[in-house]
């Protein structure tokens, strides 16, 4: 730098240096690459920052653009809010039938538990009759041995249908909690779209 310059040329003059070669324009970058008081050094970065800040402004758009722009502006809130009916409209009747398939579902339990409750009670009248049916066993062991078979078929037909009713329910009340959750998330999908 020409040291015959005034400090506030050799400040400018760092700014732009600075500037050139892609390094921030600071009073502390200036002050160290001019050598000159960090007042003066912060005024010159001030101003050159104040520069380039009114170089990059954007100018506001004309008459007619910003006509344009709100008759743009205008349509596409209109489509939006067009759209975003249709969205919701949709939303809802998904929503409605999701209600409809778990209180059909809820139905459904509700019978499956009514089976299973009577296959317990099958399955426990049969379980005490094999008990009685044991005790005349020891009496008639050729007589019981017969009809104690008989009776362990049944009690284990009542058993696999308990169980099997037991599975069904087991598996729709895993649907059940499936469509509550989709439907506790359509709702919050419609909550986030109304909000």
């Amino acid at each position: 730098m020409d040291e015959q310059q005034t400090p506030v040329l050799r400040a400018a003059g760092a700014a732009e240096a600075l500037a050139a070669e892609g390094i921030a324009v600071t009073a502390r970058a200036v002050r160290e690459r001019s050598g000159v008081r960090m007042t003066v050094a912060a005024d010159a970065a001030r101003a050159w920052n104040e520069r380039e800040a009114l170089a990059e402004a954007v100018p506001e758009p004309p008459a007619a653009v910003q006509v344009r722009f709100a008759a743009l502006w205008r349509e596409a809130v209109v489509l939006a809010r067009g759209e975003f009916a249709e969205a919701r409209a949709g939303w809802h009747a998904k929503l409605e039938q999701a209600e409809a398939e778990r209180k059909a579902l809820a139905e459904e339990i509700e019978q499956v538990e009514i089976e299973r409750d009577q296959a317990r009670a099958e399955v426990g009248a049969v379980r005490d009759q094999v008990a009685v049916e044991r005790d005349r066993a020891a009496a008639a062991a050729a007589s019981a041995a017969e009809a104690l078979g008989e009776l362990r078929s049944r009690a284990d037909k009542s058993e696999a249908r308990a169980q099997a009713v037991e599975g069904e329910r087991d598996r729709l009340i895993s649907e059940r909690d499936r469509l509550l959750a989709e439907r506790d998330e359509l709702r919050d999908a419609i909550r986030r779209q109304k909000d």
